[in-house]
């Protein structure tokens, strides 16, 4: 959620709306794609920019990330 608020220059003590899309939230495909490459750094992981707009809210993607691209680390097997 920081690369999300940091995009939109949200101070730290702001909420953030999690279930309003990207784009209600101000975000531009540029800022959408630099919240992107600074997600995969933190994750160490690739994130497909397809799932940006598949998954169209913090929520959304928040559960995206952890079941497809972080799956290994959640998986309890």
């Amino acid at each position: 959620m920081s690369e999300f608020k940091a995009a939109l220059l949200m101070p730290d003590d702001e909420e953030l709306p999690l279930d309003e899309s990207f784009f209600e939230l101000g975000m531009t495909s540029l800022l959408l794609t630099l919240v992107k490459q600074r997600l995969e750094e933190r994750l160490g992981r690739g994130i497909s920019s397809t799932a940006l707009f598949n998954q169209p809210t913090v929520e959304r993607l928040t559960d995206h990330l952890a079941s497809e691209v972080l799956a290994d680390i959640f998986d309890v097997n």
